[in-house]
């Protein structure tokens, strides 16, 4: 389960969770536009948004792209720029999204190798200057464990819906 705190000048939001999976697998799901599009979104009443596009030029100073669909239908794009690529311990990149402006911010994923896995440290900063942004962005914890979910269990956000769409089913039957 995914912790998150936020530092005591609100510039930061850190958020842990432990994967069961090596750092170059965890690695992988972040940068891979195959696999960021299974995870990265939740379905039902879990569903903020859910990333339909992403792609990425996987260099400093490359540009990342993330493009999809929110809670209630509406289009969203996250872009940003790769600043520090040390695979597979470390990837820092900007971040500004279509619902928060122009605002510029920096997220930071810290893979720390463990005897069972991974320690995923992200890392979001940028926010003291802008509070009225950072609120946007209590919904990390929830993010990092769509991640965990699809490289420990395969659970894709395609799986969930149909879970969530059997279980629903159930429901209107009793």
């Amino acid at each position: 389960m995914a912790t998150s705190f936020v530092t005591p000048n609100e510039d930061v939001i850190v958020s842990e969770v432990h994967i069961a999976a090596p750092p170059e697998r965890v690695f992988q799901a972040l940068v891979d536009p195959k696999q960021v599009v299974k995870w990265w979104g939740g379905q039902g009443a879990g569903q903020s948004f859910r990333c339909t596009h992403f792609q990425c030029d996987l260099r400093p100073g490359g540009k990342w792209r993330s493009a999809g669909i929110d809670g209630q239908g509406n289009p969203f794009e996250v872009v940003g720029e790769y600043l520090e690529i040390d695979p597979p311990r470390l990837l820092v990149h900007t971040w500004t999204a279509s619902w928060t402006g122009e605002v510029e911010t920096t997220v930071r994923w810290e893979l720390e190798p463990t005897s069972h896995g991974t320690l995923v440290r992200h890392r979001h900063s940028g926010l003291a200057t802008h509070p009225e942004v950072a609120k946007s962005y209590s919904g990390w914890p929830r993010m990092l464990g769509w991640l965990q979910a699809l490289l420990e269990e395969d659970e894709t956000v395609e799986r969930g819906a149909q879970r969530a769409s059997a279980l629903g089913q159930g429901k209107k039957g009793t």
